[in-house]
């Protein structure tokens, strides 16, 4: 009856997808998920997105790091209208559940549908940052009768890693002067401006000591918090797994003389982390209060965390001998001081909110990856804001947090802003075509996060950009959901903007 029931559910699911793609943007969106695209491995889908574009004789060309640049001439008549250009990222965020077997190397991503929400059932990322904004891109293309002004449409490359794409990208070849942005998670928002930022990384070493007889290895594991986006998701108070997992170190410190084999927590510093980890040499003696400590913080973080906590759990477990780790094998650790107090120091999440914009963060930083091994330890942050000097601010305070235990920082990856214009066209028109649709009013707004528009405006040209999108959910994280609906509904707004502005 089991195996039945489990084959009814996947033939139901086949042809939920199947009926889903008779639509041109899931035609597309389901053609990207099956090629892997993880950021610096996207030769494969550029190769996919340059061939399609040959075949439909429209000229387009690629770069050394497989951005593609198509260009589709304007409909009869509007050869005289200024050139827009469509712009979205080839790339994703790959990020799984602990236990996924996923290869994202290899595996198409799976695809869930319940209702108008598409996701991967909680697998894998789903892919929609920016994989609808391509596919919305490429369903507006391939269309003949439509009535358009010229068109220019880019599709950058490691846009999730270091904006290296759009940074690579000769900006002479552009002759638009309108730019649409498909990089946006909200349908109701237009996104005018968005903050700059950088990555941070500290570095420092300490001396390994062996482990004393009487100690025993335990894992201190968090795991089960939502996570998310570390720039648009920072305010919604998700908890940070590192975050925690020192705090819980801290605790344990207080009553317990245990030393650290290792820590690993987060993998990637534009995602919230949402599992971390710790291996302990503890006395044996002092176990069982350890235990009860790790007890009361989980009730603890529990309460902190009671609207966004998801499936938190914390977990103290002993080792067993058999375990595969090179820290069981080596007994050795190293002191928790000074090493936590420095941790403790350091600077995450909300900094400074705006006051141009409200509910908007203007500053905040990201604790995305922490690793201790064989007495190395490593931090990567994700510094975001929308002024230099508070950016720099940031950076300073990890500076100091980072001098009691000699730490190395560097700083990379550093992207600018892009500052909100009162005055667009190109807004005005999106927006009419907007509620010309049967749709509420949207907002203008700026984000906290990195968009790729900054990178496009050149000294002495103008540019009137905006950056839109239907709504996705959770992004960066295995939790990541898109509204069916919605994407179809920003494709229509997209296609009667196109059609103004010829």
């Amino acid at each position: 009856m089991g195996e039945r029931k489990g084959r009814e559910i996947m033939e139901k699911l086949s042809a939920d997808v199947e009926a889903l793609c008779r639509d041109r943007i899931y035609h597309y969106f389901r053609r990207l998920s099956d090629i892997p695209r993880r950021s610096f491995h996207e030769k494969a889908v550029s190769d996919y997105i340059y061939n399609w574009a040959l075949e439909h004789g429209w000229n387009a060309e690629r770069d050394a790091v497989y951005n593609v640049f198509i260009h589709k001439a304007a409909s009869p008549g509007c050869e005289n209208a200024p050139t827009v250009m469509l712009q979205a990222h080839l790339d994703m965020v790959c990020e799984k559940r602990a236990d996924s077997p996923h290869d994202f190397s290899r595996d198409a991503i799976p695809w869930r549908i319940e209702g108008d929400v598409l996701s991967t059932g909680g697998e894998t990322t789903l892919g929609a940052d920016d994989g609808i904004g391509v596919a919305l891109a490429m369903a507006v293309l391939e269309r003949e009768d439509l009535r358009h002004p010229p068109l220019e449409v880019l599709f950058t490359t490691r846009e999730e890693e270091n904006f290296g794409g759009a940074l690579h990208f000769d900006r002479n070849k552009m002759s638009a002067t309108r730019l649409i942005n498909l990089d946006n998670t909200e349908e109701k928002t237009i996104v005018s401006g968005s903050c700059g930022g950088m990555r941070a990384e500290v570095k420092a070493g300490f001396p390994l000591e062996a482990v004393r007889e009487d100690c025993i290895p335990v894992e201190l594991s968090i795991k089960g918090l939502l996570g998310g986006h570390s720039g648009e998701d920072i305010h919604r108070g998700r908890g940070n797994a590192n975050l925690l997992l020192i705090r819980a170190l801290w605790r344990l410190s207080a009553c317990c003389s245990y030393q650290l084999g290792c820590i690993r927590g987060g993998s990637f510093r534009l995602a919230i982390p949402r599992e971390a980890s710790a291996l302990l040499w503890i006395p044996a003696g002092e176990l069982k209060r350890a235990g009860e400590v790790a007890a009361e913080l989980e009730t603890q973080y529990r309460s902190e965390l009671a609207h966004t906590a998801g499936k938190l759990k914390l977990t103290l477990t002993e080792c067993r001998s058999e375990q595969p780790d090179a820290g069981l094998a080596k007994r050795q650790g190293v002191e928790p001081d000074p090493l936590l107090p420095a941790l403790l120091l350091m600077p995450d999440g909300i900094v400074q909110m705006s006051e141009a914009f409200e509910g908007i963060v203007d500053t905040s930083v990201n604790l995305g990856e922490l690793y201790l091994n064989d007495g190395a330890l490593r931090l990567v942050f994700e510094i975001r804001s929308l002024r230099e000097s508070l950016r720099d601010l940031v950076y300073e305070r990890i500076e100091q947090a980072a001098k009691p235990i000699h730490g190395s920082c560097s700083f990379d990856t550093v992207y600018p802003s892009w500052d909100f214009f009162e005055s667009s066209k190109l807004r005005e028109t999106y927006l009419a075509a907007f509620r010309g649709c049967g749709g509420e009013r949207p907002k203008a707004l700026t984000v906290h996060a990195g968009l790729e528009v900054s990178y496009f405006f050149r000294e002495g040209k103008e540019l009137d950009a905006i950056s839109v999108g239907p709504d996705i959910r959770n992004f960066h994280s295995p939790s990541e959901w898109l509204c069916i609906s919605s994407a179809k509904r920003v494709y229509r707004y997209l296609c009667e903007t196109l059609a103004a502005l010829a």
